[in-house]
């Protein structure tokens, strides 16, 4: 899954440097991903008989969605791009992660900060392929809001089901993470600055988002 992360952080690195190139290789990545993951109905270790049908079906929709990536990738249309990740998200991460990922308990808020996120993350690189530095600032300072929230040790226990102190504290500095690189974000778009609002942005993708994740969802 780190590696499909990383290949939606290629896609929005570029369409910002209108590197179609980038993003059509990403666009591979994921569909190549998806094919390898499938286990054609049978059950696997986390996945079981009757989900098997279920697990290939959101896969065969990143495959998709990410095919529709690639040949607006090919076409140079960054719109068509993000309309293909936003379905990818819709269609294959969002729900699969609901239906395998997420206990039930802590279902509605922790796919709700996810989505939330990756529809800011979509609109901060549509206004750096559109040069609209108020779309970036606006949606920065929603995530700043956003990881300001999930810092309060109730969020926390409740969205997240993460009761060890430790491991709290542990994620609040993720968390701050992502405020801290959200308000550089801000700051940058603020000075129309694209090159720091990108460098910042692979820091939010990689200080906080992955390294989160390679912490908590293993």
């Amino acid at each position: 899954m780190l590696e499909c992360l990383g290949a939606i952080d290629d896609i929005g690195l570029g369409l910002s440097l209108d590197d179609f190139g980038r993003v059509g290789a990403a666009a591979q990545t994921l569909q190549s991903r998806a094919s390898a993951m499938k286990v054609h109905g049978k059950p696997q270790p986390g996945v079981d008989k009757q989900q098997a049908p279920v697990w290939d079906a959101f896969l065969a929709a990143q495959e998709t969605a990410a095919l529709a990536v690639l040949t607006a990738a090919k076409e140079k249309d960054s719109d068509a791009v993000m309309g293909a990740v936003q379905k990818m998200f819709n269609d294959a991460c969002l729900p699969c992660h609901a239906a395998f990922r997420e206990p039930a308990a802590r279902l509605s808020g922790s796919v709700l900060f996810m989505s939330s996120f990756l529809n800011a993350w979509r609109d901060m690189n549509r206004g750096l392929a559109l040069r609209d530095f108020d779309l970036i600032g606006r949606r920065a300072r929603e995530l700043e809001a956003m990881a300001k929230t999930l810092s309060w040790d109730q969020v926390i226990q409740s969205a997240f089901a993460i009761q060890s102190a430790a491991d709290r504290k542990l994620f609040r500095q993720f968390v701050h993470q992502v405020a801290v690189i959200s308000s550089r974000i801000e700051a940058a778009a603020q000075s129309e600055d694209a090159g720091k609002v990108v460098e910042a942005s692979r820091q939010l993708w990689t200080n906080g988002c992955i390294a989160c994740h390679q912490r908590f969802r293993k």
